[in-house]
């Protein structure tokens, strides 16, 4: 299955316990997933846990190893190609474009923004109803 796992997942999976990290886990131990990724979510995840707040929380060291590991395991493809605005907050529209692009099954997600949106394709899931849906 083809997925592609918004940052706030990723971050999530490293700071606590819970739906995303076991999501996480779960790919990075077992390669139970196809998960695409491209430079600017990469970049994405490395700024949130560069952040103050979030460094009290998971040290540098770990974050980049953390970085390094989900880039290695990752189907890294480029930037998708910009398209129009298609969601609430057009800062998500890379995600819907580097899906549909990398034909993922699933974006998995906590944010309302896509969670809540209309034309969903492909389909968005928080990692709790995704979880459930491979019968983690």
């Amino acid at each position: 299955m083809k997925v592609v796992l918004d940052a706030n997942v990723l971050v999530s999976a490293v700071i606590a316990e819970g739906a995303s990290h076991s999501l996480v886990s779960r790919w990075l131990d077992r390669g139970a997933l196809e998960v695409v990724m491209c430079p600017a979510l990469l970049a994405e995840v490395e700024d949130v846990l560069g952040r103050p707040r979030i460094q009290k929380r998971v040290k540098p060291e770990l974050a980049g190893l953390y970085l390094a590991t989900i880039q290695r395991l990752a189907e890294l493809v480029p930037d998708p190609k910009s398209i129009s605005s298609h969601t609430r907050d057009p800062n998500d529209d890379y995600l819907v474009a580097l899906a549909r692009e990398h034909g993922a099954d699933y974006i998995v997600t906590g944010d309302k923004d896509l969670l809540e949106w209309p034309e969903q394709r492909p389909l968005v899931i928080t990692p709790a109803a995704f979880a459930e849906l491979v019968g983690e």
